[in-house]
């Protein structure tokens, strides 16, 4: 998260910064108007808390009705004040929140692969004498892969993995498990569901319908939309000494994403799928 401070000292940047992410100015000015009431609040609370305390010595000093009304009206002031701020603050830090880190001037801007810069290539596509099924057509032919019962039992974008389909992807997970393994790792299952503040600690929220999360109603818990989010959990609020470092985990979970507006080639299968299983890599250094 961004220090305000910061945001402060430098809102053009800032606003130029997640505007290359697609991000709206408006967070910027969101977070600056909030502060600038918190500031002014501040120094409010400041100024009603030294009347009381200049309050309190003159009527040690001499009791009087006058000023022991004065005393009460200053001090009913200040839970307002204090409540007001409070009532700031939180909104100032869930705009804090919405705002992203920037990226390094060298990131290339752009809204597709088009815009990306090639740093190098490596190898030579292989080429075939005849037309190459994708995955869709190979899972269908081969009997392995089911969008279509998918789609009858939880709606669009499930699958089912049947015979080989299924025995391949548990055995893609093991293959990553024991490759890692030998590195160092240590292989760790993960629950499915995360406590809402480890989305945030995360970056994951609040990113309102960017979030493409879903959430358990009723309870402060949702479905992971990555090992990251419970792989981070694991060590929250610890003081890791560094003769313990670095700590290597393999995660494995299912993965859970709304996937709202997917679409086109990057979308086509199981590139955009509301569950799907990942192992994921996850150190502590």
């Amino acid at each position: 998260m961004l220090d305000v401070n910061f945001i402060r000292e430098n809102p053009g940047k800032v606003k130029k910064g997640i505007g290359a992410k697609g991000f709206s100015s408006d967070l910027v000015n969101t977070v600056l108007e909030l502060d600038e009431k918190r500031r002014a609040m501040i120094q409010k609370l400041e100024a009603e808390r030294a009347e009381k305390n200049i309050i309190s010595d003159e009527v040690a000093k001499k009791k009087t009705d006058e000023l022991i009304e004065r005393g009460k009206i200053v001090r009913t002031e200040i839970r307002g004040f204090e409540a007001d701020l409070k009532s700031i603050e939180t909104g100032l830090q869930r705009a804090l929140y919405e705002i992203p880190n920037l990226p390094l001037d060298m990131v290339p801007v752009g809204k597709g692969e088009e815009e990306n810069k090639e740093i190098r290539k490596w190898g030579e596509p292989r080429k075939f004498d005849f037309k190459p099924k994708d995955h869709l057509e190979l899972g269908k032919s081969l009997g392995i892969l089911d969008f279509e019962t998918g789609t009858k039992v939880a709606g669009n974008k499930f699958y089912f993995l049947y015979g080989d389909g299924a025995r391949l992807e548990l055995a893609l997970v093991q293959y990553v498990f024991d490759l890692l393994s030998k590195e160092g790792f240590l292989p760790v299952i993960t629950p499915d569901l995360a406590k809402s503040r480890y989305y945030l600690g995360t970056g994951y929220l609040p990113k309102g319908e960017e979030a493409q999360t879903y959430k358990i109603e009723g309870e402060d818990l949702g479905l992971i939309a990555t090992a990251e989010v419970t792989l981070a959990g694991k060590h929250a609020d610890e003081i890791i000494s560094e003769d313990k470092l670095p700590i290597k985990y393999i995660g494995y979970s299912h993965c859970f994403r709304q996937e709202a507006g997917a679409y086109g080639k990057y979308s086509k299968g199981l590139y955009r799928v509301h569950q799907f299983t990942k192992a994921e890599m996850f150190i502590y250094c």
